[in-house]
């Protein structure tokens, strides 16, 4: 990997974002770290090395002025709803690539809705680089490819992590105001929560899932033009202390997508990873590596602008076409 060029890291004092920041310098990276928390920041920027910035959000001319020198910026700051318009904007007009690991459906409409400024503006606009968009996203362009162009998608992410951030949940409140949504006929119809259950076979059982609102939605459309999107939430079973694995080595997340072709033909695929966090931390790092290496112009989803085989990039992931391959 030839040196990498000057990128920023927004968010990096948070759960997830401190392990991209670390992830990133082991693979050989200086970003910028940045955020609104001064301590925390410090603290992180000293373990690591590496320079640091404080600075908000709300002065637009301010954080264009903030990107000066940066190639490209990777937002780590949820919930999304608060952070990705403002540095989208602000990455538009500096020209910097914006990606950020949101799966939030609100944000990932108003970001592909930037795809002729971005074109324009010379830069990448890429939302979702991390877990929950990359293993489904990857896996839809996958299926999709296999049955001539799917008409129908279904998608699903079952995640397991050693210990999760509060991040998700804020995010999950500041988003239950919208509802649920599905994709039918081309457009965004609304379904209500908690409808439209179903089973998903995994390699390791069989699993609830329930139809939510996810950037999925946006995100395997634009990669594949599929009319017909669903996104589900797999419900996990709880287990008891001494079940529970002990080390974070030891997790399993998955992924799952399975297409319908114009002709009926259907095509059924499961991505098998570690722990979710660690995924994202490994592919939001390949994907500032991908996107600074092929300069692309427009809005993008991951498995549009990598490739659907990106995600067989991330370490310790595998592609399973057969249950039956597992035995």
């Amino acid at each position: 990997m030839s040196a990498p060029r000057s990128w920023m890291l927004y968010g990096a004092a948070g759960h997830t974002g401190s392990l991209i920041a670390q992830h990133a310098q082991e693979r050989g990276h200086r970003p910028l770290l940045t955020g609104r928390s001064a301590p925390a920041l410090t603290a992180l920027a000293e373990k690591l090395d590496l320079e640091y910035r404080v600075f908000g959000l709300d002065d637009p001319a301010a954080l264009v002025a903030e990107l000066a020198g940066i190639d490209l910026v990777l937002n780590a700051a949820g919930p999304f709803l608060h952070t990705a318009g403002a540095l989208a904007e602000a990455c538009l007009v500096a020209g910097v690539h914006y990606l950020d690991i949101s799966n939030e459906l609100q944000v990932f409409r108003s970001l592909y809705d930037l795809d002729e400024r971005a074109k324009q503006a010379g830069v990448s606009v890429i939302p979702g680089v991390g877990f929950g968009v990359v293993a489904t996203n990857c896996l839809a362009g996958y299926v999709s490819d296999a049955v001539g162009g799917a008409t129908s998608l279904e998608v699903a992410a079952r995640i397991a992590s050693a210990q999760p951030g509060p991040g998700a949940a804020a995010t999950m409140r500041e988003n239950l105001p919208f509802g649920g949504w599905i994709r039918r006929d081309g457009e965004l119809v609304p379904q209500q929560l908690g409808t439209g259950t179903t089973t998903i076979v995994f390699p390791d059982g069989t699993f609830g899932a329930m139809p939510v609102p996810t950037g999925d939605l946006e995100a395997a459309f634009q990669a594949t033009k599929a009319l017909n999107v669903v996104a589900y939430s797999v419900s996990v079973e709880v287990k008891a202390p001494n079940e529970a694995a002990s080390e974070p080595g030891s997790l399993r997340s998955f992924g799952w997508a399975r297409a319908t072709g114009a002709g009926g033909e259907r095509a059924e695929a499961w991505l098998e990873t570690g722990e979710s966090y660690a995924f994202t931390a490994d592919a939001s790092v390949r994907a500032v590596e991908e996107t600074l290496a092929l300069s692309l112009s427009g809005a993008f989803s991951p498995a549009a602008a990598f490739g659907a085989d990106f995600v067989l990039k991330v370490d310790n992931t595998a592609r399973i076409e057969q249950l039956e391959s597992l035995a």
